[in-house]
């Protein structure tokens, strides 16, 4: 991915980088302070992130390696709103969806993860449209006790929700096979 002076991202021919520039779109440092004031998980390096008058979605490639990595799916990593004004998240995703539709014509499917235990119901991903689709964790406690990354401390199971772009036949058979390999049903046709 190519840099502009001012921190916006600059075209790329594989498709994952924007195929025309907006202002909005910038490399993530260039968000960085922001979102270590305002999101609770803080800065992140990867991806791009939109900025508007609502506040700041850095997009990037799924962290999963079951998920595809040819640029046609994206994960929502940081999704911070701010200030907090009605109908806001719902706005800047309206914005930012038509933009991916119109701009990115590879890019079929968005992913993103939502965490419960801070509270993050769902709620905004479903005003937006968005699907939810469980991961095993969700269906089946896993044998582990859910892990632990940090402190010996486990994880809460995160919710998946995916935002359908445009139509990709592999979507409903990438997100059952997890839970078609853990013998549960499936979840998206």
């Amino acid at each position: 991915m190519r840099r502009l002076a001012d921190g916006a991202v600059a075209t790329d021919e594989r498709g994952f980088t924007p195929t025309e520039l907006l202002p909005n779109l910038r490399h993530p440092s260039t968000v960085s302070e922001f979102l270590r004031r305002h999101h609770y998980l803080g800065a992140t390096a990867r991806g791009w992130a939109w900025t508007d008058e609502f506040g700041v979605i850095v997009l990037h490639k799924p962290s999963s390696r079951r998920l595809p990595q040819d640029g046609t799916w994206l994960e929502l990593g940081r999704w911070c709103i701010y200030p907090r004004r009605p109908n806001a998240g719902s706005q800047q995703w309206a914005t930012l969806a038509r933009y991916l539709r119109r701009s990115w014509p590879r890019v079929t499917t968005v992913v993103s993860y939502s965490d419960p235990s801070q509270g993050h119901t769902g709620a905004l991903y479903r005003a937006c449209n968005w699907t939810w689709a469980p991961t095993w964790h969700r269906l089946r406690p896993p044998p582990s006790g859910n892990g632990a990354w940090k402190d010996g401390t486990p994880q809460s199971v995160k919710d998946r929700w995916i935002y359908a772009v445009r139509k990709d036949e592999r979507r409903g058979t990438i997100l059952n096979a997890e839970l078609r390999r853990c013998g549960l049903v499936e979840a998206m046709r």
